[in-house]
């Protein structure tokens, strides 16, 4: 007789194994900027969880212009060369450096494009590398994949954050859908299988924000509720400013669309303003009750409001003829301008 023993969480890990069907290939892109020691326990987390899988996975991370170098214990292999395929190895962990400080969003397409060069993954996950993202939400993520053809993203369905922080995000969420008419409710937590990844990287909208281009884009793409994780240490590195600058950068991404409605919005002011002053003018030649000096104050004020109405609508209009006369930056073709290295590292967990 031969008898094995096992414990209970390996034989769970069995089990799951026989569940997730064959093995698939994930390449985990990350954008970081000083967050190393993050960086590193997301690695550790990422190992903890594909143990249990019958996936394997390899990291790379997107060094965004980092003023911290990276730590002595990550250790450099060698450099990979950018115009050739190389095979994923499991745990393998890669970090891209780029030229200078692009921002998240950039940084991000930067990163699915050298994966679209380089790499042959059957699914891309972008995640942050402050632990908000949670390497255990992955596993919901891929069964939620059914053929290869969706875009599969983290909805935010609760968030570990200041009230202030959350009631201004409501505020952001209702201008974002009143401006642009779409609803926003995800981050860069997303799943990309591998057809629709060489689509991705042509979507010039990504550039300036990641989901917000996906969305633009019309690849199909669907959602799973999930509860955001706590940072794993230290403050996040986005200033208020960046905050605002990240929200504009959403909205600019649909910029004739939000163009389009202001300069509707701006036409029915005008009218609106044209009908008051009408119904002013009636006031003052027909009317018996109107107060003597009121009807020329008023009238300017108005004639004010319609030039301003006008020329705004004027402007509106030369920005979307110049938005759709300007030459867009596409990811997939001109992302090699701000990759100085990619290099790959070997970490002892």
């Amino acid at each position: 007789k031969c008898i094995y023993k096992i414990s209970h969480k390996s034989f769970v890990f069995l089990i799951l194994r026989l569940l997730m069907g064959p093995n698939k290939k994930i390449c985990i892109v990350t954008p970081v900027f000083n967050d190393w020691e993050c960086l590193e326990i997301l690695y550790k987390e990422l190992i903890e969880v594909f143990d249990g899988l019958s996936h394997t996975f390899s990291l790379l991370a997107v060094n965004d212009g980092s003023t911290q170098k990276i730590p002595e214990h990550f250790q450099s292999n060698h450099v990979i060369e950018l115009d050739k395929t190389i095979l994923l190895n499991n745990k393998d962990i890669y970090i891209l450096n780029l030229q200078r400080n692009l921002g998240h969003q950039k940084a991000i397409a930067c990163g699915i494009s050298i994966v679209n060069d380089v790499f042959n993954p059957d699914y891309v996950i972008v995640m942050d590398s402050d632990g908000e993202d949670k390497p255990t939400d992955i596993i919901k993520l891929i069964d939620a994949d059914q053929n290869g053809e969706k875009i599969i993203f983290a909805q935010r369905r609760s968030r570990q954050e200041s009230y202030l922080f959350k009631y201004m995000y409501q505020i952001y969420k209702v201008v974002f859908k009143i401006l642009s008419g779409y609803v926003i409710s995800f981050g860069n937590f997303v799943l990309i299988p591998k057809n629709q990844l060489s689509h991705l990287v042509f979507i010039s909208e990504i550039w300036n924000h990641f989901p917000g281009g996906i969305m633009r884009s019309r690849i199909p793409y669907i959602s799973v509720p999930i509860d955001r994780g706590k940072r794993y240490q230290g403050q996040s590195k986005m200033s208020l400013v960046s905050l605002v600058q990240h929200g504009i950068s959403s909205i600019t991404v649909n910029i004739d669309i939000v163009s389009v409605r202001l300069l509707l919005f701006s036409v029915a002011l005008m009218f609106i303003t044209f009908a008051m002053f009408c119904i002013l003018i009636s006031l003052k030649l027909f009317g018996s009750y109107a107060i003597p000096g009121w009807t020329s104050t008023i009238s300017i004020g108005l004639l004010m409001i319609m030039l301003q109405s006008f020329f705004f609508s004027l402007l509106l209009t030369f920005m979307v003829l110049n938005a759709r006369v300007q030459k867009n930056f596409i990811p997939a073709l001109n992302h090699l301008d701000y990759i100085r290295s990619l290099i790959q590292y070997k970490l002892n967990v």
